[in-house]
């Protein structure tokens, strides 16, 4: 047997889980999305990438029941197929999930960081003299501590489902990562600014956010 017919024979043993994760790592050698889009339709015999997924899922069921009764290879089929596109619209939604809250998430940074500044345009000694101060203050640095909680937790939701159902493999680009984790650095530098000038007036100390409470703002959100 040739190298390329012991590949393909290998290739028709992938589970619904390595089928995907090998279009992730072809799709993620492009560096980002619309990359990977454009090739894909440049190609004069362009296939999908679910279809083809789900060929390919079908086409190794039947390669590894041959000769099984047809009940049997049917019902492996739809299994194999269920598992296969419930992995591909997985990757899907959590890049869709995650460049918008990148989107969001930059604004966000950008009306906080301005209230920062507004609100700590006056001297010391001004802001000292108004008894709102201390209440309006805090109540930005917790926004801010908030911020960087959800963003925390988000994270953390994701490499959960990317650890149960894409065997720990990222659904990011990685212009999407870099994006990302630079995201994370500047909500957590404007946090940074926010405790040393809220210590600095004499501001009562942050509550801790509570990562649960922040996941379940965000499901009741979505609800």
């Amino acid at each position: 047997m040739t190298a390329e017919r012991r590949l393909a024979a290998l290739e028709t043993l992938l589970t619904p889980t390595q089928l995907v994760l090998r279009w992730l790592d072809e799709a993620h050698a492009f560096g980002d999305l619309e990359s990977c889009v454009r090739s894909q339709l440049a190609e004069p015999s362009f296939e999908g990438p679910l279809d083809r997924l789900a060929h390919e899922a079908v086409g190794g069921v039947r390669a590894s029941l041959r000769g099984k009764r047809p009940e049997v290879v049917d019902a492996a089929i739809r299994s194999a197929l269920r598992e296969t596109v419930f992995r591909f619209d997985l990757v899907m939604r959590i890049l869709v999930t995650t460049h918008e809250l990148l989107e969001r998430e930059a604004l966000i940074d950008a009306a906080l960081s301005a209230h920062l500044a507004l609100l700590t345009s006056e001297g010391r000694a001004a802001r000292r003299r108004d008894a709102t101060y201390p209440e309006r203050f805090a109540r930005l640095r917790d926004l801010l501590l908030f911020r960087v909680a959800e963003l925390r937790a988000a994270q953390e939701a994701r490499s959960a489902v990317e650890t149960r159902y894409l065997a720990g493999h990222t659904a990011l680009f990685p212009n999407s990562v870099t994006a990302w984790d630079a995201q994370v650095r500047s909500t957590e530098a404007i946090v940074d600014v926010a405790c040393r000038l809220a210590e600095l007036d004499g501001v009562s100390p942050a509550v801790p956010a509570d990562p649960d409470a922040v996941l379940s703002s965000r499901h009741r959100a979505r609800g």
